[in-house]
């Protein structure tokens, strides 16, 4: 790990602890073992170091290979989406499950939610990556399975989006509420529960 890259995790572990607000290039510097000025030379400001994390992030999703496989493609010739959603939604929970069994991206999930309320970039943020584009994956989900007369006609997509995606934001919330350093099997029962919740809903407005 080169000198960048420690002082990109320390100031993540830092700020997924303490809250950005509350730490300072001195603190990571002197976690990381270099001089103050030193980090200069790899970002210009602190919040230089907090933008490299959430472009880290979104490129996570972006270019993960699992997420953009061709059996997680929104359309309505996807055979595992329209003959087995609860397929379809296996492949995108194990894809997220593997992403998330590196500690760093946990330690994002956590800065994220709890530091929306004090630092306005990560509120935008958390509106844009983490509500609004998931909210629209989730939503076109129900729709094309309305289209495909998979589930119920008088549903409504967006409402079931929203239904569906609430229970994983709480489940996380409640676990980085809980955890500093969020444990494995805490983890798994995160997966394990969401999926459950998913199959629940889709029995719940399923035609057949």
């Amino acid at each position: 790990m080169n000198t960048k890259e420690k002082i990109f995790d320390v100031a993540l572990d830092l700020f997924s602890k303490k809250g950005y607000d509350s730490v300072s290039l001195r603190e990571i510097a002197e976690e990381v073992g270099i001089k103050k000025s030193s980090i200069y030379s790899h970002y210009p400001s602190k919040e230089a170091i907090l933008i490299s994390i959430f472009e880290y992030f979104t490129d996570l999703f972006e270019y993960d290979e699992l997420l953009n496989s061709k059996e997680l493609v929104l359309a309505t010739d996807n055979d595992i989406l329209t003959q087995n959603p609860e397929m379809f939604y296996h492949i995108g929970s194990e894809a997220i499950k593997e992403m998330f069994s590196n500690e760093r991206n946990l330690k994002i999930w956590k800065l994220i939610f709890i530091q929306m309320h004090y630092n306005e970039k990560i509120r935008v943020f958390f509106q844009n990556e983490i509500l609004l584009k998931p909210l629209l994956f989730w939503e076109e989900f129900f729709t094309i399975l309305q289209e495909k007369e998979i589930i119920q006609k008088d549903c409504n997509p967006k409402l079931l989006a929203k239904e569906y995606y609430s229970y994983p934001i709480y489940l996380l919330l409640e676990i980085c509420a809980k955890y500093d350093d969020i444990p494995q099997d805490s983890l798994d029962d995160f997966f394990k529960e969401t999926e459950e919740h998913v199959k629940f809903l889709l029995d719940s407005v399923k035609l057949n």
